[in-house]
């Protein structure tokens, strides 16, 4: 009858009283970024073994996003970076749209279309890095969630992602963007799903008055329906590859809708996990690889309070440093001293700025020009650890 009140169902006041008891969790809140740097700042954690350079990110900034506040669903990692093949905000819960869509643009790969076996691919989001790692493993930890669970899956029409590694030097390419590795495994939905690798999948309930009497029973589940708008999830799995020490990679990690522009994927990477996790060559094998076209960058330590050279392996190491530049006139390099933390500030700084000088006169006086290096002074500026003999140091570092 007309003017009459809708009433309310015992499942709609459930569900209106289960929402009231449950608001302490927190929010799931995707921040905006403004450049490839900040995406780096959080994923990077390990600056001592790893140099990274040349990130860039390609397609729109909106599918790209930071999740800065701590998570506390059980699977999930605390803080991490989505990439998404829709507007990464859209990750918000509640899960509340099954068919979560976002046209951003037509942008193509052709390194994913090529694993997407050419069905076309649209909205793809890039993230590219160059790498140069001092052990030769490196891994970083990441999930895939998708819209497209659990009604595409085996329909052959799954959004697809990679993780390309590319040694600079022999052009040599892979992706590894695998379960465990298993080159015949990709990480998509018909690869994870209920039905297979199920190990590795979580289901994300729909948020809504149908659902009540499921999430009742299971606080993860609701919380998880709560924070998250995807339909499912991968467990948090490792990306892992081989390199050469010293060798620069280049890294493109990329997702993108394949076939349309509908039903949102997303690839979320954790905060501080891209790690170099190996062994570091020995000296003989560094000193080696100064005589390859490209030289790695280079340590020398001193000893307390000192500028003076006083190692056999350091003179060794520095006249291989000269016929590298002398055999590559394209190559330049940065001398940077440091110190450890004992003594003033002023102290600090002119100690390192003599350790930079004493390397920079040695190579000078073996014929190495000056307009081929620069040298700076950090004193102590940028300590690695609490070790003294690990402070007091030269940093080399080589350029193209």
């Amino acid at each position: 009858m007309k003017g009459t009140k809708p009433r309310l169902t015992q499942n709609s006041i459930v569900f209106i009283l289960l929402i009231i008891s449950k608001l302490s969790f927190a929010q799931l809140e995707v921040s905006n970024i403004s450049n490839a740097n900040q995406l780096m700042n959080s994923l990077l954690g390990d600056g001592e073994n790893i140099i990274i350079s040349n990130t860039t990110i390609k397609g729109s900034k909106k599918t790209f996003g930071l999740l800065p506040q701590p998570q506390s669903i059980m699977f999930f990692f605390k803080e991490g970076i989505i990439m998404s093949t829709g507007v990464a905000k859209d990750a918000e819960g509640p899960n509340n749209d099954t068919k979560k869509s976002s046209k951003i643009n037509f942008l193509s790969d052709n390194d994913i279309n090529i694993i997407a076996d050419r069905k076309g691919c649209y909205d793809t989001a890039l993230f590219e890095f160059d790498l140069i790692s001092a052990t030769d493993e490196i891994e970083f930890k990441y999930c895939f969630a998708s819209e497209e669970y659990s009604e595409y899956v085996f329909k052959n029409v799954n959004d697809v992602f990679i993780f390309l590694v590319t040694n600079t030097d022999t052009k040599a390419s892979k992706n590894i963007a695998l379960l465990n590795g298993d080159v015949n495994t990709p990480i998509t939905v018909d690869h994870i799903n209920l039905k297979i690798n199920s190990e590795y999948y979580i289901e994300n309930f729909t948020y809504d008055v149908s659902t009540i009497e499921t999430l009742q029973k299971d606080e993860k589940k609701f919380e998880l329906a709560k924070t998250f708008q995807y339909d499912g999830f991968t467990t948090i799995l490792t990306a892992r590859t081989k390199v050469i020490p010293n060798v620069k990679y280049h890294f493109k990690l990329g997702i993108s809708d394949v076939g349309d522009q509908l039903y949102d994927s997303a690839m979320f990477l954790e905060t501080n996990s891209l790690k170099s996790i190996g062994k570091k060559p020995k000296q003989e094998v560094l000193l080696s690889t100064l005589e390859a076209k490209i030289p790695s960058d280079v340590l020398i330590h001193f000893e307390t309070d000192s500028y003076e050279i006083i190692r056999k392996h350091h003179f060794l190491l520095l006249d291989k440093i000269v016929k590298s530049l002398k055999n590559n006139p394209k190559l330049t390099i940065k001398i940077i001293g440091h110190t450890d933390s004992v003594g003033s500030i002023n102290y600090y700084h002119k100690l390192s700025l003599r350790r930079a000088s004493t390397i920079s006169n040695y190579l000078y006086s073996n014929g190495v020009s000056k307009n081929r290096f620069t040298i700076e002074g950090y004193g102590e500026s940028k300590l690695k650890n609490n070790v003294a003999k690990d402070n007091r140091r030269v940093e080399i570092i080589f350029f193209k």
